[in-house]
């Protein structure tokens, strides 16, 4: 396609310059055009123009066999919490980390990918940079406060609890082992398989109630004891553009003795990748 382009360019030169020079009419007229090549008819005189476009054909065909990001892009969660013995029911003493699983979000923006090819697009490492924004919807009417030595719950009669979220931001660094099976980008399967570390940038309670015929939004920033550094099991599995994925903590939330053993974990879909 380029060579086509620059020899045209230089057909057109070539017309300027001899009109500068002569000023008889000069028909210019494509006769025939034969694969690659196109045949133009200048006054008695044939110029053939060769064009090119495997250039643009390998690009293309490299193009379609290019991998496409599986991290990078906006990801879409359901948060929850495991006990010790992998159960959702949380005992006694988490109860008042008891969840409702309709409300309690996970939205991660993954802003960076890196791609570490082993074996082309076929095997290789992914990494990146993202944040994780989390909410988690309080199922019972708890507050949850924390001193220097616990993270505990109390309940208040007074309230009428509207809303009651715990929430997080954390900052994600993974490191995966993938495999893309297919011919091309856009028909071959995914699949990442790691670990992902993970800083605590923030954290903090927002409660919406009301009290007496008054209403009250009160929102707590602290840190409630959890741990500033997490470190996931991490899995992406998809087809094409369309990804699922599944990070469960093998740290707990809280440090130890400092709150109830809670693990962390988050099951979604890729809405968007970048």
């Amino acid at each position: 396609m380029k060579k086509g382009i620059i020899a045209f360019g230089f057909i057109l030169a070539f017309l300027a310059t001899s009109a500068q020079t002569d000023t008889t009419e000069i028909n210019v007229e494509v006769e025939a055009k034969n694969g690659d090549s196109s045949v133009f008819k200048w006054g008695n005189s044939k110029v053939i123009v060769i064009s090119s476009d495997k250039e643009d054909k390998d690009n293309d065909k490299k193009k379609s066999k290019d991998r496409w990001n599986h991290f990078a892009g906006i990801d879409l969660g359901i948060n929850g919490f495991l006990s010790p013995s992998n159960s959702v029911d949380l005992q006694k003493e988490g109860e008042f980390m008891d969840l409702n699983y309709a409300k309690s979000i996970s939205v991660a923006i993954n802003f960076m990918e890196y791609y570490i090819p082993l074996w082309q697009e076929k095997i290789g490492f992914s990494t990146g940079l993202g944040f994780e924004f989390n909410s988690y919807d309080l199922d019972r009417d708890y507050t949850v406060f924390s001193d220097k030595d616990s993270t505990f719950g109390i309940t208040d009669g007074t309230k009428n609890l509207e809303k009651n979220k715990f929430k997080s931001t954390m900052l994600n660094l993974p490191l995966m082992l993938e495999t893309n099976i297919g011919r091309t980008a856009k028909n071959s399967f995914h699949l990442a398989i790691g670990g992902m570390a993970s800083y605590r940038v923030g954290s903090k309670t927002k409660q919406i109630f009301s009290r007496n015929g008054e209403d009250y939004k009160v929102k707590n920033r602290t840190d409630f004891n959890m741990n500033p550094f997490r470190f996931s099991a991490v899995a992406r599995i998809g087809y094409g553009d369309f990804t699922l994925f599944a990070a469960y903590s093998l740290t707990p939330i809280f440090e130890k003795d400092k709150g109830p053993e809670l693990y962390p974990f988050t099951v979604g879909i890729s809405l968007v990748s970048f």
